[in-house]
């Protein structure tokens, strides 16, 4: 006799299997305190570098200005004064205190002056700094 199909038994197996990974999948990709603050901080770093790229670019500075009290910053275009983009951390995901309020990057990408900022939220704080000299900018490691 040609057995054609699956068991019952085979099917309740295959479906406990695949709920179990999903169940596993669904809490590894689960946002955390610790998710949220790493993605903010790549955010800053993408835009601060764009704005870096953008004052090579057009031959003129721009830079990002931060807004503490508003929890946002915005990147910028200097000479004319221009907004480009307004960003509002979320996710409990909070800026600290900058050591300038703007940077800007001169036309040949460096840094206006050194710069320094924290992103933080309840249990973890980040800093990213921009350097002067070639205009690096580096997130530092997320600490408790």
């Amino acid at each position: 006799m040609n057995r054609r199909g699956f068991t019952l038994l085979e099917l309740v197996i295959t479906l406990a299997v695949i709920s179990i990974m999903g169940a596993v999948a669904t809490l590894a990709l689960r946002p955390t305190p610790r998710r949220h603050l790493h993605n903010a901080s790549l955010q800053l770093q993408a835009d601060l570098r764009y704005a870096q790229r953008r004052a090579i670019m057009e031959g003129r500075p721009h830079g990002i200005e931060f807004d503490i009290w508003q929890n946002r910053y915005r990147i910028m275009a200097f000479a004319p004064e221009r907004e480009l983009r307004v960003v509002y951390l979320q996710n409990g995901v909070w800026l600290g205190i900058p050591t300038h309020n703007r940077l800007h990057f001169t036309a040949r990408g460096t840094a206006s002056s050194g710069f320094s900022i924290r992103l933080h939220n309840e249990d973890y704080t980040r800093q990213l700094t921009a350097t002067v000299s070639g205009g690096r900018i580096e997130l530092g490691p997320i600490v408790q």
